[in-house]
């Protein structure tokens, strides 16, 4: 067979730069590529360390050790990486992490929207959780995308209420039954699943806990009717205010007009006239933005 000259030297050039990108390339790099290829993400990140340790500005390396670790779900260490591979400037790899990002979303987005249909409430926990875990890496990936904030923020809301429903709904039949203790240890429980402070739930929890504090005191009150002196009520009343204080911070006005209404009256039981003032202004001033 021959070979005419522009065939031969286009040989010879391609075999120049393959020989010439291996001889760039150290030892560990090669290595870590080649083990990441491979599967062997333990290997590969224990390359790519020796390699960004060495050469701390090799793009490259930086990028491979944070998909390296992305692998192998060290979420925090991948994101150290990639925020050392983003200094460098040169951003070669934009194509690869778009495509790894859309990835996760799209894996992410499919986990929500299993979760969305699913009857057994273990599955679709589970499948919520796997969903915030794509998305998790989504941050790590591309840390400033604000959609990826919003499906973790809905996301949490939802295992929320698929956590504390069962805890909400058993408080409320103790509530109804005047079983006043074990309607509150109901509600705390479900306060003592990690409710994020500005969570809806959240204030939920905070709303149902000061009412049955509330229902308490005023059961307590119209027993001793008969006794002027009695005044263990208004512990329950106290206990009470800790709660609905905490339930104006919601940012939904309705809920924040209800809280005022039963802090008006708690106040009231309690002879803190400044405050009851203060609170019959703030309903006002929130009816009046309802309407």
């Amino acid at each position: 067979m021959k070979l005419n000259i522009k065939s031969l030297a286009a040989i010879c050039l391609t075999a120049f730069i393959a020989i010439y990108f291996i001889a760039c390339s150290s030892a560990e790099q090669t290595t870590g590529k080649l083990a990441f290829q491979q599967g062997d993400y333990t290997k590969a990140e224990k390359e790519f360390l020796k390699e960004t340790s060495a050469n701390p500005n090799n793009e490259e390396a930086w990028y491979y050790l944070g998909a390296t670790r992305l692998m192998l779900s060290k979420y925090k260490e991948a994101e150290d990486a990639f925020v050392q591979y983003r200094k460098i400037g040169k951003n070669s790899y934009a194509s690869e992490i778009t495509d790894a990002w859309t990835k996760r979303f799209n894996n992410g987005a499919d986990k929500y929207n299993a979760g969305q249909t699913a009857k057994d409430p273990k599955e679709q926990l589970k499948l919520y959780q796997q969903a915030i875990d794509e998305f998790k890496v989504c941050k790590v990936i591309v840390p400033d995308s604000t959609v990826v904030d919003s499906y973790i923020k809905n996301i949490n809301a939802k295992i929320a209420v698929v956590t504390i429903k069962p805890m909400i709904d058993k408080g409320v039949e103790y509530l109804d039954k005047n079983m006043y203790q074990e309607a509150i240890d109901e509600f705390k429980k479900a306060l003592g699943t990690n409710l994020e402070v500005g969570n809806p739930n959240y204030y939920i929890v905070q709303y149902n806990i000061g009412v049955a504090y509330l229902k308490w005191g005023e059961k307590m009150r119209t027993d001793n009717a008969d006794n002027p002196d009695y005044k263990g009520h208004l512990d329950k009343y106290r206990e009470a205010l800790t709660y609905l204080e905490e339930f104006t911070k919601s940012e939904d006005k309705k809920d924040q007009l209800t809280a005022y209404e039963l802090l008006i009256q708690v106040y009231g039981n309690l002879n803190m006239t400044d405050k009851a003032l203060d609170a019959i202004k703030k309903r006002d001033a929130l009816k009046s933005e309802i309407k």
